[in-house]
């Protein structure tokens, strides 16, 4: 069984929790362990694009920072909340039955 880790960012210098899920998945694709917490992460992924935008988050009304130019018709979300979204998805996805191939 895996258990939870305790890792300090290396920008940031925070502590960052490191669930077995996120291990998993690192172990799955081939990683070692991440280096920075999910906000410098998120921070290094928007500067490579060059330009970070600023929409509100359709769940909570925070401010949401992304790397695309959000249009009136597009659902921007927190780090935040889109986080809690894309672990709803993999928990309903895990939790659906799978059908055999006919």
């Amino acid at each position: 069984m895996i258990s939870e880790k305790i890792l300090k960012c290396r920008e940031c210098g925070r502590d960052f929790l490191f669930t077995p899920e996120e291990q998993a998945f690192y172990a799955a694709k081939g990683y070692g362990r991440p280096r920075r917490c999910k906000d410098c992460r998120r921070a290094a992924r928007l500067s490579k694009t060059g330009r970070v935008y600023s929409g509100v988050c359709a769940a909570c009304g925070k401010e949401a920072r992304v790397g695309f130019r959000p249009s009136r018709e597009t659902l921007v979300y927190c780090g935040d909340c889109w986080a809690q979204i894309a672990a709803e998805r993999r928990s309903f996805k895990s939790a659906r039955p799978r059908q055999g191939r006919k």
